[in-house]
């Protein structure tokens, strides 16, 4: 059995943040401030998770100290908060309500996150301000909505964990997992540190809306394909699992049947801004044209970045056991 992952082609070129190392001493010591990396081997596995170069992938124009807390948000997101979900907590609804509700109440400007017992949720306290300084009003509109989406997914898991709800097919799945993963989300960072904006009268076009499903559909797939080392132990809702189950048949179909899946939508995404997109763009002012096709290199960002990260980091090499240290990072999250 293999797990070597959904794979497929694109066009587009692979970037990364020049401002990179920097950016990872930067997310280390903040973490370690804390309490989201206790002792060297959790700084080691900070490193071979590659968390900055992914940071660095998605967003290759910020600047110094946006990279710093792009990096900073990566390394938050994993093991401090999507890690701790994997466990006893993640089967526990009422406490991911309480957790996330916490989370949701930083993201609306509401006090007292920085004082709240569980370190996760005093690290989130202080990286979101710096996540959204500078937003215009309707992109801090539009984050906040996308980030509260992500958190309450983490609740639909944890019911779905409980009573073993399962998906029938992959266009069911593909937008609770564009949630879980936060796709929406790290887009709009992407405008914001990329600076390509787009106007609320033209991201709402559904060309855009499609580019993006397109993007959060093939990292969905190649994230389920690589984490499959853990998620075969843990369960929970995964790509190949769905295929595996809705197809009968067995893991190498499955995997060749998801990268044939993967490699049309990257085709319908190349098309799609071929035409839809260049008339789109063709009809407006110069500053939103330029902002329309700024959007289509956050998605190919997102795309490329997560296939290489997927291959480059140690996270999926084996199923992840929480460290002993870690299991208190969400304690008091629920009070």
């Amino acid at each position: 059995m293999t797990y070597e992952g959904v794979v497929f082609t694109t066009p587009w070129p692979l970037r990364s943040n020049p401002h990179l190392e920097q950016a990872r001493e930067r997310a280390i010591d903040w973490m370690r401030a804390f309490g989201l990396l206790q002792g060297e081997s959790a700084v080691d596995d900070f490193v071979a998770w590659r968390l900055a170069e992914v940071a660095g992938f998605f967003y290759p124009h910020a600047d110094a100290d946006d990279a710093a807390t792009a990096a900073q948000m990566m390394g938050w997101y994993f093991l401090p908060f999507d890690d701790q979900l994997d466990g006893e907590l993640g089967r526990d609804p009422r406490r991911v309500a309480a957790v996330c509700g916490a989370l949701i109440d930083t993201v609306h400007g509401l006090p007292g996150g920085e004082h709240h017992p569980a370190p996760t949720v005093r690290a989130f306290a202080d990286l979101w301000p710096r996540m959204t300084h500078g937003m215009s009003a309707a992109l801090r509109t539009r984050v906040s909505y996308h980030w509260s989406a992500y958190f309450s997914s983490q609740l639909t898991e944890a019911i779905d964990r409980t009573d073993g709800r399962v998906h029938a097919d992959l266009d069911a799945y593909f937008p609770l997992r564009a949630a879980t993963t936060c796709a929406f989300g790290q887009n709009d960072l992407g405008e914001h540190w990329g600076g390509t904006e787009v106007a609320p009268a033209v991201w709402h076009d559904p060309v855009l809306h499609r580019m993006r499903r397109l993007g959060a559909d093939l990292v969905a797939l190649r994230n389920d394909s690589m984490s499959l080392r853990h998620e075969d132990v843990t369960g929970g809702h995964n790509a190949i699992h769905l295929i595996e189950r809705t197809r009968d048949c067995p893991r190498r179909e499955a995997m060749a049947y998801g990268s044939r899946l993967a490699q049309r939508k990257v085709d319908e995404l190349v098309e799609l801004e071929a035409t839809d997109l260049r008339r789109l763009a063709d009809a407006l002012e110069p500053g939103q044209r330029d902002a329309v096709l700024g959007y289509a290199e956050i998605i190919h960002d997102w795309i490329c970045g997560d296939y290489e990260w997927e291959g480059i980091s140690a996270r999926h090499h084996e199923h992840r056991v929480l460290p002993d240290w870690a299991n208190d990072l969400l304690v008091g999250a629920e009070s």
